[in-house]
């Protein structure tokens, strides 16, 4: 193995620590101080502001919902990827054709999906879910 193939990668990681390292010097040189009061580290970073105690808000369930769509709907975005990547393989194989109405029946599996949760108003962040 030669060394210098490793070179880019030793030096993307080398980067990263000196921007991780760069970014917690300068939230500790910026941080706002209170004059005669001593930083304790134990307690979190909340953005300079002193915190009320442990909240126990209530969140409604559309955060929830949102945050597992985005999950489902994100993650079949992924399959774009290798679709496109074998597209050439089936246009020299003349399938061509196929290879486009198979994404768009992927395609539109993912509207049916989405326009059912638009009609049970699972965006509708004005109102009761149903």
């Amino acid at each position: 193995m030669v060394l210098s193939e490793y070179i880019g990668l030793f030096l993307y990681f080398g980067l990263m620590l000196l921007a991780g390292g760069a970014m917690i010097l300068l939230s500790h040189l910026l941080q706002i101080r209170v004059k005669g009061e001593k930083y304790d580290w134990t307690k979190p970073y909340e953005c300079g502001l002193r915190s009320e105690g442990l909240r126990m808000d209530r969140y409604p369930v559309h955060y929830y919902l949102v945050g597992i769509l985005f999950v489902i709907f994100d993650g079949e975005i992924i399959f774009f990827v290798p679709w496109a990547v074998v597209g050439g393989d089936f246009r020299e194989a003349g399938l061509a054709l196929f290879w486009f109405v198979e994404m768009l029946v992927f395609l539109f599996i993912l509207l049916v999906g989405y326009v059912y949760l638009l009609k049970r108003g699972v965006f509708n962040w004005g109102g009761e879910y149903d």
